[in-house]
């Protein structure tokens, strides 16, 4: 059996997905020891080599995201026969997760290409950890967002309590919490560690119960910014998977929910944490912060184009009428912006703040049904009451 022509446009990355199916399918006909099979793992010992190089990494981590391939949180975009294949073949194994790092060897290759093509569970080795999406401690990491082991791995059994959200406490929360910051010296390695805690809420999402939002076990924490700016993502990727986005669509939401206050970073903290009204230049200089952080993602090698216009959006109104910042021409701010506004509405009245003690959820929900057909879109305000009120409530005024 031949390895299939790889054409010369593809990317080491592409070629590193082709071999590994192609091994695949190599060792579900020959045995480990066959000629034919060795001679494969040299190929795949060699893409993972030349693939770590076209990333300028150690080891790269492939995401299984519903029907989306993502590598080093970058969906791979041409959908080719090879990469669905490679999905399918992970998720038979459920594997949501696969690092591969420079080193590899012939051994740990067969090791893992075995259970893939004839059956079981494939196990990590030395430079292959497979898994779920979590967010927690791996060997593979330097910001305690990492990789689980596999099943067994206290991952979270998607029973449906808020046993998957603990594991974005402590450690895991520090580390999340030092990428947040890190945008003010490091742009880059600070946005690809934020990355990853947003495929990791988006796993926690979905087997978590809706008693997470918001997320309650990051309250207590002493940073405001980077509780609500967590808490935000977490509400505003449940209010996209509602209407069935998935994948890196929903990932490239909950990442720009994430730094929707990414300007803040700027603000002096006598500004920022002042306890009472903030008035004249003091308010001024908040109100730079859309601005300010919609250009400071410009100068982010990477950035996603909607994270940019989140960060400017989100204070805009849905009517059209000027609040801040002010646009050349007046419009309707794009509906990740909108969810995003809903979600920072909701959790900064929930969320104690230097300046003000937390309110009622109800509370929450008051203002921004009275804010309907104004600051939000009554079609995005109804679905979000939906999703966060745990009872039967009034309707909302004028209704």
């Amino acid at each position: 059996m031949t390895e299939p022509a790889i054409p010369g446009a593809l990317s080491a990355v592409d070629r590193l997905v082709v071999s590994l199916v192609a091994g695949i399918n190599m060792r579900a006909l020959y045995g480990s020891d066959h000629p034919a099979l060795s001679s494969h793992v040299g190929r795949i010992l060699e893409a993972v080599t030349a693939a770590c190089q076209e990333r300028e990494k150690e080891a790269l981590t492939f995401l299984v995201v519903g029907q989306d391939l993502v590598v080093e949180n970058q969906p791979l975009r041409t959908g080719s026969l090879y990469h669905q294949q490679f999905i399918r073949a992970l998720t038979r194994r459920a594997v949501e997760r696969l690092t591969i790092g420079r080193g590899l060897d012939t051994e740990e290759c067969v090791r893992f290409l075995t259970p893939m093509a004839l059956g079981g569970a494939p196990i990590s080795t030395r430079h292959i950890v497979v898994g779920r999406v979590e967010l927690q401690s791996s060997p593979l990491e330097g910001a305690g967002l990492g990789a689980g082991s596999g099943p067994g791995s206290g991952g979270g059994s998607g029973s449906g309590d808020d046993s998957a959200i603990e594991a974005l406490t402590g450690q895991s929360v520090d580390g999340a919490r030092d990428a947040f910051t890190e945008f003010r010296t490091d742009r880059r390695g600070g946005l690809v560690r934020l990355e990853q805690v947003v495929w990791s809420l988006m796993d926690a999402l979905e087997r978590a119960t809706r008693e997470i939002l918001p997320l309650a076990p990051l309250k207590t924490h002493d940073d405001y910014t980077f509780v609500h700016s967590v808490n935000v993502s977490l509400l505003t990727l449940a209010q996209a998977r509602s209407f069935g986005i998935a994948g890196a669509r929903l990932h490239a939401i909950g990442l720009a929910a994430f730094l929707h206050d990414i300007g803040k970073l700027k603000i002096p903290l006598e500004v920022l944490n002042k306890p009472g009204k903030l008035e004249g230049e003091e308010w001024r200089i908040m109100m730079g912060h859309a601005q300010e952080g919609a250009t400071h993602l410009c100068g982010v090698e990477g950035t996603h184009p909607l994270a940019i216009l989140v960060a400017y959006e989100h204070h805009m109104r849905y009517d059209g009428a000027p609040n801040y910042p002010v646009p050349r021409v007046g419009r309707r701010p794009t509906m990740a912006s909108q969810m995003t506004s809903i979600s920072d509405v909701y959790d900064a009245i929930c969320t104690t703040r230097p300046y003000a003690k937390a309110r009622s959820r109800q509370f929450a929900v008051s203002v921004l049904t009275e804010r309907v057909g104004t600051f939000h879109s009554p079609a995005l305000v109804a679905n979000f009451v939906r999703m966060v009120r745990p009872t039967a409530a009034p309707p909302p005024p004028g209704a």
